[in-house]
C-alpha cells in the first residue's frame, strides 16, 4: 500500500454513481447513494477477519476520516460574498 493516500477524483465519483445506479435506480438521489456507500463500508468492515483489529476503533476512525474529507471539501468551495446591503436612504413623502 502506498503512503500517497487515496486519490479521489470526479471520474471515480462518476464511476461509483454509475455502479450504484446499476444496482438501484433510486441512487440517482444523492442521499440514497450515500446510504449505500456508508452501508457498504460498514459491511466491508464487518467482513474483515483480523483478530488483531479493533473493529469498533476502525469504525470510529472511518467516521472521523469522513468528517475530515467533508470539512476539507467544504473549505475548498469558493466563499460566497454576503449580498449587498439593501439600506434605504432619503426621505419618502406620501403624495
Amino acid at each position: 500500500m502506498s503512503d500517497d493516500g487515496i486519490q479521489l477524483s470526479p471520474q471515480l465519483m462518476e464511476d461509483l454513481r454509475d455502479a450504484l445506479k446499476k444496482q438501484d435506480a433510486r441512487t440517482s438521489d444523492d442521499v440514497m447513494a450515500m446510504q449505500y456507500l456508508v452501508a457498504a463500508a460498514g459491511m466491508m468492515l464487518s467482513d474483515i477477519n483480523n483478530p488483531q483489529m479493533n473493529k469498533k476503533d476502525a469504525l470510529e476512525d472511518l467516521g472521523g476520516f469522513m468528517t475530515h474529507v467533508f470539512e476539507y471539501m467544504e473549505a475548498q468551495k469558493p466563499q460566497m460574498a454576503p449580498p449587498p446591503s439593501q439600506d434605504a436612504f432619503g426621505v419618502w413623502k406620501p403624495k
